[in-house]
């Protein structure tokens, strides 16, 4: 695996592969999880395709997304939608953990398409070509200096990332319960590098029967207790994210919101269908801190040298177990 890429924090090793040409398996070891999967094409039937992860199905062909037990090893292991471009679980598990894992088959290819993914799978690469697929059919035949600025831009402008993000900040009653639901956020990320990125974010606000969601902003954030959204990037951050320097044309702010305003319109159904099929209770926080502030824990599951704890809310957090040498350092620091 090349550990330029790979993102997970533990490194997949395989334990048994058999390249048979009626049924090919596949098994291997990752973070102290099993993973497994069989492949049996056949002309006349639907072809079997399914992966296993500590023994329980984690995706069939037909499935849209991975179950919840992938997501939450791809979150105990490190991986964060804001910081790993370019991946999601889905993408994990088809394009590094599988082609990784059959490595050895040759009978048989994994039953992927042009995008490195099964047929029916909603993921980033599916969000990602409906992006570009839309900044193509969206450019204007004839352009001025400003429309051919806003193409350059936006055609220069790869989706790196899909990050949603639940606010833990409620409002409480005297007893600290909550009394409304937490506020969401969906951000796309955009950018030649993630030194500097350009965002389009929208939120769900607190109005008048109930919360609704905002119009895409550029960047975002919640203000007066989620009651107002603002923007927090310009026209200029875009320019800057495609790497596009040189002299702006008149009228170039104007061209590129008007254009924005006509793409986020025809990308809000492919990001609603992508945020639908994401498992429920993976909260991808954009700080580890908010993650789990003000949550229960509930229950502690023992893995290795590892503690599993679960929150309230059904999130996860993993904790490496201290050792004694850790400690009397940590202690003998103090103590200076």
């Amino acid at each position: 695996m090349n550990k330029k890429t790979w993102v997970l924090g533990e490194p997949l090793k395989i334990v048994k592969s058999v390249d048979d040409p009626y049924l090919q398996s596949a098994s291997g070891t990752i973070g102290g999880h099993q993973l497994e999967v069989h492949h049996a094409p056949d002309p006349e039937t639907p072809t079997e395709f399914r992966v296993f992860l500590d023994g329980k199905l984690v995706f069939e062909l037909g499935m849209a997304t991975p179950e919840l037990a992938w997501y939450q090893l791809c979150q105990e292991l490190g991986y964060r939608a804001e910081e790993h471009w370019d991946l999601d679980p889905a993408l994990i598990l088809f394009r590094q953990a599988l082609p990784a894992l059959t490595r050895g088959w040759h009978e048989q290819s994994l039953p992927f398409n042009d995008l490195g993914i099964p047929d029916g799978v909603i993921c980033l690469a599916t969000v990602r070509a409906g992006w570009e697929k839309e900044v193509q059919a969206s450019a204007p035949t004839a352009d001025d200096e400003a429309q051919a600025l806003v193409t350059a831009c936006l055609t220069a402008l790869p989706l790196r990332a899909v990050v949603f993000h639940d606010d833990p900040d409620q409002r409480q009653d005297y007893l600290g319960t909550a009394v409304d639901d937490p506020l969401l956020g969906v951000f796309l990320q955009f950018g030649r590098s993630p030194d500097n990125p350009a965002t389009l974010a929208k939120a769900t606000l607190n109005a008048s029967g109930g919360k609704k969601w905002s119009p895409w902003e550029l960047g975002g954030a919640w203000e007066a207790k989620g009651k107002e959204f603002r923007a927090t990037q310009e026209p200029a951050d875009f320019l800057k994210a495609a790497g596009l320097r040189g002299p702006v044309p008149a009228g170039w702010p104007e061209a590129f919101a008007a254009r924005l305003s006509g793409l986020v319109k025809l990308m809000d159904p492919v990001v609603e269908e992508y945020r639908c099929v994401v498992p429920v209770r993976i909260p991808w926080h954009r700080d580890a801190l908010t993650r789990f502030l003000n949550h229960m824990i509930v229950s502690v599951q023992a893995r290795g040298d590892r503690h599993l704890l679960v929150l309230d809310d059904g999130s996860e957090l993993v904790v490496l177990e201290a050792r004694p040498t850790e400690i009397t350092q940590v202690a003998g620091q103090e103590d200076k």
